[in-house]
């Protein structure tokens, strides 16, 4: 097996590289004492990529996942990068029958990969689809994994390199609309990604130990993962989110760097005792959601004084973030702000009704566009919101917010109505179309007030047809008939004779917000 080639083009000829390079180290770790060193990383994933080849999948077919974090899961992923198909890791939280045949029809799956404990579901959903889908099982013990790759030859990957340009991912969205969105990157982007990364990480490399607590379907989960592959540090992937387990295992493994949506670390604030060790920590990430400065302050006063507290998407990548460091919290004046763009990344504020020429002066407020060497190549399946979205190597956020006299960013709220939970984003109209579909229910608007937990909490104000609607009553029918996910079933129902208006009679949504923030 040969896997020497003179020039690294896409992220598959870096995984090749650092792999060998990482050699007899661990690189790929996780909580259930599953471990792979370099040597062994890249040997399975040639083999699973030349597997591939034998159950006639070819370069470009989409390998679809339902797995939750693991270190075969992460070594089967890059091995399917490897071999030039397209990964596509699924929603755990929308894992239904319906959900998951949905998803695999419109991805055009020809392979699900799934942990054991989702087999049945799994199994349905292939069968309700009525196409030939292949299954093959992760975390039985690895019999399945280890049966499908055994007898394989590695993939001669020398004459097998994916080009540059050729399709390697597709991150999901929350699905907060129905169907998620699926952001396509290429080979080159998700390489603009671990590089850009090593930037954004503090040059990780390989003496860092990075813990990696999030679901392989979260697009932080990917942005996480390439920039520690890149820099050979050893990756430590949790199974599931548990704080009192990331403490431990912060503190057991030596973990040198933390990242986590605010959320989580606001869950790990409450588990953490005084006694606790992180003096291996030199560098700590929060992202996903805006973090408050109480949250800065607790996470520099308690693990490490060198943050990073990053904006970016699935659809622009590392190479776009925009970062606020801990030498920019010297300057009381921007504490708050999102910072400034990655070298290589720019930034515009322009007319969100506009094109992304009509830019707002600074200090006003618009829709934040960005670019920079990861923006994605656009949607799945989907071009006319790629062209809406996607416009000269730039990327429309939807987000809003304004750049100061030195160009910091700050953050002001959604374009459209999402409102971020946990890290999670969730469309209120998506929640209202649910109500509405109960019987007794009149009317209703869904609002996202802050939450000090979680950002922001998801509140429903109704107006009722009969007396006998209670909220229990509501609560109940959304979880057990409608089916939804429990983050996405509002945690306080209001209910009023009659929703507010403002003057032009349209829905005043702000009126509602400032009354669930007032109580």
């Amino acid at each position: 097996m040969t896997t020497r080639f003179p020039a690294c083009r896409s992220i598959a000829d870096l995984y090749v590289r650092n792999c060998r390079w990482k050699g007899r180290q661990p690189l790929i770790v996780d909580d259930q004492n599953s471990s792979y060193t370099g040597d062994q990383a890249l040997e399975h994933s040639l083999r699973f990529a030349s597997a591939l080849r034998g159950a006639t999948l070819k370069p470009g077919d989409v390998v679809a996942y339902l797995c939750l974090g693991s270190a075969s899961h992460m070594v089967a992923w890059f091995g399917t990068l490897t071999g030039g198909y397209v990964a596509a890791n699924l929603h755990i939280r929308d894992s239904s029958v319906a959900q998951i045949a949905e998803r695999l029809k419109w991805l055009g799956a020809k392979l699900i990969v799934h942990d054991d404990e989702f087999a049945s579901e799994v199994q349905a959903a292939v069968a309700e689809t009525g196409l030939p889908i292949r299954t093959l099982a992760l975390n039985d013990d690895n019999r399945s994994w280890e049966a499908f790759i055994k007898d394989a030859t590695p993939l001669n990957y020398d004459r097998e390199r994916p080009e540059a340009a050729s399709l390697a991912g597709v991150i999901l969205s929350s699905g907060s609309t129905g169907r998620p969105k699926g952001v396509m990157h290429t080979q080159a982007s998700m390489l603009a990604c671990a590089l850009s990364g090593q930037l954004m990480l503090s040059g990780i490399n390989r003496h860092d130990t990075m813990l990696v607590p999030m679901n392989p379907s979260f697009a932080g989960w990917v942005m996480f993962v390439l920039p520690a592959m890149a820099g050979n540090a050893r990756m430590l992937q949790v199974r599931r989110f548990e704080a009192a387990r990331v403490v431990d295992l912060a503190e057991r493994e030596r973990v040198t760097i933390l990242n986590m949506v605010p959320t989580m670390w606001r869950m790990v604030f409450d588990v953490v005792t005084p006694e606790r060790d992180f003096s291996s920590v030199r560098l700590t990430c929060v992202g996903g959601e805006l973090p408050t400065a109480d949250d800065i302050k607790r996470i520099t006063d308690r693990f490490c004084k060198h943050i990073a507290a990053l904006y970016m998407a699935g659809e622009s990548g590392n190479g776009c973030a925009i970062m606020f460091t801990a030498e920019d919290m010297r300057n009381a004046q921007k504490i708050g702000s999102t910072g400034l763009p990655l070298t290589g990344a720019d930034v515009r504020i322009v007319d969100p009704a506009g094109s992304i020429d009509d830019e707002m002066p600074l200090g006003e407020r618009g829709e934040i566009v960005v670019t920079g060497p990861s923006i994605a190549l656009g949607y799945w399946g989907d071009p006319d919101l790629t062209a809406k979205k996607f416009i000269d190597g730039w990327w429309r956020s939807g987000d809003l917010g304004r750049l100061d006299e030195d160009r910091y960013l700050w953050m002001g709220g959604r374009a459209d109505n999402v409102i971020n939970t946990g890290g999670i984003k969730v469309h209120a109209e998506e929640i209202e179309a649910e109500i509405l579909t109960h019987a007794e229910v009149s009317t209703c608007a869904v609002v996202g007030p802050k939450d000090a937990k979680f950002g922001q909490r998801i509140e429903a104000y109704v107006v009722p047809k009969t007396a006998e609607l209670t909220p229990e009553v509501l609560k109940a029918y959304l979880k057990d008939v409608r089916r939804m996910s429990g983050h996405k079933v509002p945690k306080v129902f209001h209910f009023l004779s009659a929703l507010p208006t403002g003057a032009t009679g349209k829905l005043d949504r702000r009126a509602m917000l400032e009354r669930s923030e007032s109580q």
